[in-house]
């Protein structure tokens, strides 16, 4: 094709699935875009790149990279030609717009995908565009429409999102190893809580323990001490001190997919309050995970997580949501957000969807990775549910 760069490299036997599972993909992704009137659709999301193409880049989004996925035939990649041994080694896309880098990089890069739509034929055709993309700036929306003033852009309707949200067996597969390795790094932090031991030391033995057992650098950690009320809260060198309360968000990351867990413990042995409010939150939660069964509304499972931490007191107000979807991740988000348990929710559960499955309340935090199967509810993290504290 004229303007492309046709790759000769061979396809990857080291593709992270089968090259029909990708194709599989693929006609599922067209299939939705014919329903919806699209002809072509320009993808900004990395998640969804990856999904459809392959194509990873640890830290290359910082520059403009797109997927245009026409509804008949296959995809082409606007990529930095710097990125592009990268592409043929982690990708099956072998048809690339490209571009080189700038002192003024935007026109540049949506130049390169403007020749994309209009030497695939779409120019004047409906483009479904990922509005929802934290990729795709309005600067950069602003030069692609201007680019194409006689494209119609619209907002595709989270077709490829929606499609990650059940996972393959092959998915499924990765995200069981995941929970392993969040595993080995949550059993080596906790097993560092002692008076006077930082965070970061914290931090260091879990980061250790999660990449020898075979995780991706994980997005963060979040390990925090004392009162707590930092959910998000980073560690430091904070020391921690008798009657403290040490919180684990952990996350492992197999095969670019992420498997999640909290656990808490306390620095020395619980209080009776802080065993109380641990043992009604992992109840409440046990409760909740085992009605998780494919047809189950969504809304119940959220009621169920809810309803009784309100009723005892533990929390004030209960805002946050008590579960999302996960899976396919790429920084800086830390999770898919695609499904997620909130008041009002009205989706169902289904088999092959995982979610992360998180209660925090009196300065504890407790969480599973789930997956919905066809029998039930399965934790994909396996380590037992308690309070913990070394003597």
């Amino acid at each position: 094709m004229e303007n492309f760069i046709i790759s000769s490299a061979p396809v990857s036997p080291s593709l992270e699935f089968q090259i029909e599972e990708y194709q599989h993909r693929l006609q599922r992704t067209q299939a939705e875009m014919e329903k919806n009137g699209l002809s072509l659709m320009l993808i900004h999301k990395p998640e969804n790149i990856l999904y459809l193409s392959g194509f990873y880049t640890s830290t290359g989004f910082f520059s403009y990279h797109a997927l245009a996925v026409p509804s008949h035939g296959d995809p082409v990649m606007v990529v930095r030609d710097l990125e592009i041994p990268t592409a043929d080694t982690l990708s099956w896309v072998r048809t690339y717009s490209t571009y080189a880098d700038a002192v003024d990089p935007v026109p540049v890069w949506m130049a390169a995908a403007a020749r994309a739509v209009k030497a695939m034929g779409y120019e004047n055709s409906r483009v479904g565009i990922d509005e929802h993309s934290w990729f795709l700036t309005v600067e950069r929306y602003k030069e692609l429409q201007k680019l194409l003033p006689h494209t119609t852009f619209v907002a595709e309707p989270h077709i490829v999102d929606m499609l990650r949200v059940i996972k393959s067996p092959k998915e499924i597969e990765y995200m069981r190893e995941g929970g392993r390795m969040v595993e080995a790094g949550m059993r080596a932090g906790l097993a560092k809580v002692f008076p006077g031991t930082a965070e970061n030391e914290l931090a260091a033995a879990v980061f250790e323990a999660e990449v020898k057992a075979g995780s991706m650098i994980p997005i963060i950690g979040i390990i925090t001490s004392g009162k707590n009320d930092q959910l998000h809260g980073a560690y430091g060198d904070k020391v921690l001190k008798s009657g403290d309360i040490a919180y684990f968000e952990l996350v492992a990351t197999s095969h670019k997919y992420d498997v999640k867990m909290m656990r808490s413990a306390t620095v020395g042995k619980p209080t009776s309050e802080q065993r109380y409010a641990a043992d009604l939150i992992l109840s409440t939660q046990d409760n909740a995970i085992a009605m998780m069964n494919p047809g189950t509304p969504a809304s119940v499972i959220d009621t169920a997580c809810r309803e009784p931490i309100l009723a005892a007191g533990l929390r004030d107000t209960y805002t946050n949501r008590v579960g999302y979807s996960i899976g396919l991740n790429y920084r800086p988000s830390a999770g898919e957000f695609i499904r997620e348990f909130v008041p009002g929710v009205e989706w169902t559960l289904q088999p092959g969807m995982v979610f992360h499955m998180l209660m925090m309340a009196a300065g504890h935090g407790f969480s599973e990775s789930v997956l919905i199967t066809e029998n039930g509810p399965e934790r994909l993290t396996k380590l037992e549910r308690s309070l913990f504290y070394n003597e």
